[in-house]
């Protein structure tokens, strides 16, 4: 009698033993923040450098990043180099980055006469342990030559 109790209790809690083993593996997950750090330098009074630097182990989506003025406008003509193009589980055939990525990002007339660029960086990178991150907002704060 007692063995069946014990089997039985087993067995209910075998789809939560299960679960937290499979969620317990991402607990060594690094934040956001750790994974995709984000720094940026001034090129010249009109360009500014977005640099990732990707945590082993993750990496991150090309069509995933945008970037706006602090008021929220946002940039065109940002060029962000090609990624190296993979199958994925999540978004399908991409382009990806692992290591570091630098992109160029022109400054707004405005922000140039004040020798400052405020931005708010959009984007979006996974682990290879299968857990993508919901798509993540950073600013940068860039003094402009000159000033």
């Amino acid at each position: 009698m007692v063995k069946s109790i014990l089997l039985a209790a087993l067995m209910a809690l075998a789809p939560w033993l299960a679960a937290a083993q499979l969620f317990g593996s991402n607990n060594d997950l690094l934040d956001p923040e750790k994974a995709f750090r984000i720094s940026a330098r001034p090129l010249d009074a009109r360009h500014v450098e977005v640099e990732f630097r990707i945590a082993d182990g993750y990496y991150m989506y090309r069509e995933r990043f945008s970037f706006a003025t602090e008021s929220g406008r946002r940039l065109a003509d940002v060029e962000i180099p090609r990624g190296k193009v993979k199958e994925d589980p999540f978004f399908g055939r991409t382009e990806t980055f692992r290591g570091q990525v630098r992109i160029r990002v022109p400054v707004m007339p405005q922000d140039s006469a004040q020798g400052v660029v405020k931005l708010k960086v959009t984007s979006q990178g996974c682990s290879d342990k299968s857990v993508c991150y919901v798509p993540l907002e950073q600013a940068v704060r860039v003094k402009l030559p000159g000033r």
